[in-house]
């Protein structure tokens, strides 16, 4: 055999094993994409579900948040119980625009965010709720203001 036919076919097989590596690479790069994704929208749940139940296990915060369902200004601005809720919701409002960047991320398709809007805009509808977004608003980033002031003006069903 000739040293040129030797130095072809060793020449190929490194071609090939490089293609190979190529195609494992990109499987392997899906692969952590795809936990990658699992793992932030599991963790996304368990914010969700932390915050949820701090209401759930809290029942003197479980009073304030119903009291403040039924009447925005229930509390002095300066009460403690103000305050909690205060920054409740605050927290509920990081929550969703961390959830509004995954979707823009497209970590949720359509008809999963859905369900996720008719949400906000139900809770977006409390008169209390709109004064804390009124209030702290700039804090928030410039797309997920416009969103959530378009469900704001939206009539709620």
């Amino acid at each position: 055999m000739k040293i040129s036919t030797i130095n072809e076919v060793i020449s190929i097989i490194a071609n090939i094993g490089v293609i190979a590596s190529i195609v494992f690479l990109g499987l392997e790069m899906r692969q952590n994409s795809s936990m990658m994704l699992s793992q932030t929208r599991n963790e996304m749940t368990q914010n969700q579900m932390e915050t949820q139940l701090a209401v759930v296990e809290n029942s003197d915060y479980a009073k304030i948040h119903n009291a403040l369902r039924a009447d925005p200004n229930a509390f002095p601005v300066s009460s403690s119980e103000a305050l909690q809720a205060y920054f409740w919701n605050i927290t509920q409002l990081r929550m969703w625009e961390n959830e509004w960047y995954q979707y823009q991320n497209g970590l949720f398709d359509e008809t999963e965010f859905e369900p996720r809007l008719n949400l906000w805009r139900n809770s977006m509808s409390n008169p209390y709720n709109i004064l804390v977004w009124e209030q702290q608003r700039l804090n928030f980033s410039p797309d997920f203001r416009e969103l959530l002031d378009n469900l704001i003006q939206e009539p709620n069903p």
